[in-house]
């Protein structure tokens, strides 16, 4: 993988984890950084899975909440 591929990648999590929790699409801030910066994944795979993970972390901090 190049540096700026991960560089890119680096910065595209940043923007997730910043815009997830304030009631702004993450998504969009993700598609339109990503045209910014000239990111582009194949079958936008880096896009589904950066969710996955915004998901699995909101998930793991409601847990006991979500439990109950």
């Amino acid at each position: 993988m190049e540096t700026e591929t991960i560089v890119q990648a680096i910065i595209l999590g940043f923007i997730e984890g910043l815009t997830e929790f304030i009631p702004v699409s993450s998504t969009g801030h993700i598609l339109l950084a990503g045209e910014f910066l000239g990111f582009s994944s194949e079958g936008k795979v880096f896009e589904i899975v950066i969710q996955l993970g915004a998901i699995l972390a909101i998930i793991s901090v409601y847990f006991a909440r979500l439990w109950n």
